[in-house]
């Protein structure tokens, strides 16, 4: 895909979607940055990468620190001398609440890390990239931002990274920095493994919502954002591309009973 010796950063690549992205940008022939917060989790990854003779390196970073931001920049940057892309993975997820009844703190934690780490890390990016006239973002968004879920904080922080995309492509496009979104359907990470088994999702009405009937693979996000970042890709700026098997195009269709998909 053309991207060889190109340095990536990946936040949250120390588990699950950010894992899987890493470890597909390594195989392209990539450097790979993964700030974590979870310090052991990223190195971990990068003994794997570096098992494969691949450059890597792991930070420790909250994404919602500017300073750590700053740091797992400065880090690339003395590194590897250049970021050619960000791609913006670190998030977490709340309970399905009403708005009634999650707690403030719960807010504040979700929109901390989903948008407001996206937010910095874009900004302080976005500033080497400007400087070397060129880069891509990539935000990894979810369905929830796209449509209605029992996600009250998520779901618009989701919307927010949406919207966000658009925006700095618009402001940066000029320079030709190209900047992009994913929006992941349900997808097996360790972290939704552990709501089915908690009980709180159930896999078989995901998949009898989703029109290809499966879940997705880490691995298909992965390969979404392998795509973006290519050259392949030049003129695509400001899109959100739905990973998901067809659960944002299905809409209900259930409900238009004789009807068979």
């Amino acid at each position: 895909m053309g991207l060889e010796n190109k340095t990536v950063i990946v936040t949250g690549g120390g588990s699950g979607i950010g894992r899987e992205t890493a470890l597909a940008f390594a195989k392209e022939g990539c450097n790979i940055l993964i700030g974590d917060i979870d310090l052991d989790a990223a190195r971990k990854v990068v003994g794997e990468i570096q098992e494969k003779e691949q450059a890597a390196r792991a930070v420790q970073v909250d994404v919602s620190s500017e300073s750590d931001v700053d740091l797992m920049v400065q880090t690339a940057l003395e590194e590897f001398k250049k970021v050619d892309v960000l791609i913006n993975n670190a998030g977490i997820t709340q309970l399905p609440q009403s708005i009634l009844d999650l707690p403030l703190e719960s807010f504040q934690r979700v929109t901390d890390i989903d948008y407001k780490g996206v937010y910095l890390c874009s900004r302080r990016v976005g500033k080497e990239m400007i400087g070397q006239r060129e880069g891509c973002v990539i935000n990894i968004s979810s369905i929830a931002g796209l449509i209605s879920l029992p996600l009250v904080v998520y779901g618009p922080a989701k919307s927010a990274i949406i919207m966000l995309t658009k925006i700095l492509a618009t402001e940066w496009g000029r320079y030709n920095v190209r900047v992009n979104a994913i929006a992941p359907g349900y997808t097996l990470t360790p972290l939704l493994k552990n709501m089915i088994e908690r009980g709180e999702r159930d896999p078989k009405k995901l998949i009898e919502r989703t029109p290809m009937g499966n879940l997705i693979e880490p691995v298909d996000i992965a390969n979404a954002a392998i795509f973006l970042a290519s050259a392949k890709a030049r003129y695509i700026t400001g899109v959100t591309l739905p990973v998901d098997g067809g659960f944002v195009a299905d809409g209900g269709w259930e409900a238009y009973g004789g009807y068979e998909r």
